[in-house]
């Protein structure tokens, strides 16, 4: 087996020869590529050149293109103040001040508007050059609750939901068109899968989540997924009361967090979907040692019972995480062998 169909494997519960490990990392390939955020997050010929300088570095199964959260929420017509060597930040958010939803700017190209084309061309280097030897994953940004409260800022957007439901509903529609469309774009441009992060969601309790969010994250991965491509879905920290509805998504993978326990998400979930997970990547990876790493690497794989499990960060790896603890767990991975496949 290669990267690309042991991973393949584990997204769609087969008989693979070894778990296959993808640690989420942004910040951390910028360092050890020397290169600046901004040119990174603005540039697609440097977010290839820097994830794939990663790649050859660790020598991990697949790797995952995304830069930040702001690039559908600045197409759509908010504010972005990109820093030299720090993500980007919101100047001023669209509907902050000025609820009106014909302002949104949603008739946008994503081959041409914004940051998206940065992402597109990042995405057809990497596939051009991995083939289908790794495995490559993009984010298309947020899901539409995430993009909602961006664009509406967090706090008036908690507000609505208990005081103006339609207009929840209204914006929430169109923040899943948006994210469709970009994802779409994605997959033309050859990504292996398609990834997403709705963690605002994750702040909500369980009935909010299955009213406000769940519906729309469906709509989402049922159209990345009738394109043929598998669905990936990030939720930070604790998911625990979520987690069998997150399940219920639809979505391929899911990505566990370290407040989430691996065997909490399996029993939750029935061992029915892979999870994506989950050292931690402050307490171990930026923290631990080379021998812890690798110790709770074993763990995480022990866990899945050689199914069902893409071996990863709970969240980014941190920027300057020592290299060896990020090889130790990539060794942990390659050393744990289950099955001899061709």
């Amino acid at each position: 087996m290669n990267s690309y169909t042991r991973t393949m494997a584990a997204i769609y519960g087969e008989t693979y020869d070894r778990t296959p490990v993808i640690p989420l990392i942004i910040q951390h390939a910028l360092y050890i590529a020397k290169i600046p955020h901004r040119e990174y997050s603005t540039n697609g010929s440097k977010m290839a050149e820097a994830q794939l300088f990663a790649l050859r570095n660790y020598d991990y199964d697949g790797f995952h293109i995304t830069t930040d959260n702001q690039i559908i929420s600045e197409v759509l017509g908010c504010n972005i103040f990109l820093p030299f060597d720090e993500p980007p930040q919101y100047r001023k958010r669209i509907l902050q001040d000025n609820a009106e939803l014909k302002q949104l700017k949603t008739g946008f190209n994503p081959a041409k508007d914004g940051r998206m084309p940065v992402v597109l061309n990042a995405t057809k280097i990497c596939r051009e050059y991995i083939k289908n030897n790794f495995f490559l994953k993009v984010n298309c940004d947020s899901g539409p609750f995430s993009v909602a409260a961006a664009l509406r800022g967090e706090e008036n957007f908690f507000r609505d939901l208990y005081d103006d439901e339609q207009y929840v509903y209204d914006l929430l529609d169109i923040c899943t068109e948006a994210v469709i469309k970009y994802a779409k774009a994605i997959a033309d441009s050859g990504a292996h899968a398609i990834t997403f992060g709705d963690s605002t969601a994750g702040l909500i309790g369980g009935k909010m989540y299955e009213k406000f969010a769940l519906p729309f994250e469906q709509r989402v991965i049922q159209s990345i997924k009738d394109i043929g491509l598998p669905a990936f879905m990030h939720i930070c920290g604790n998911t625990r009361g979520i987690i069998d509805l997150m399940a219920d998504s639809g979505a391929n993978v899911l990505e566990i967090d370290t407040l989430t326990d691996l065997p909490t998400a399996y029993q939750k979930t029935d061992y029915r979907i892979c999870l994506e997970g989950n050292i931690h990547p402050s307490a171990i990876l930026l923290q631990g040692t080379a021998q812890s790493v690798y110790d709770e690497s074993i763990k995480c794989i022990r866990e899945s019972k050689g199914k069902y499990l893409i071996l990863s960060s709970g969240c980014e790896v941190p920027r300057f995480t020592p290299e060896e603890n990020i090889k130790a767990m990539i060794r942990a991975a390659q050393e744990t062998i289950f099955n001899i496949i061709p």
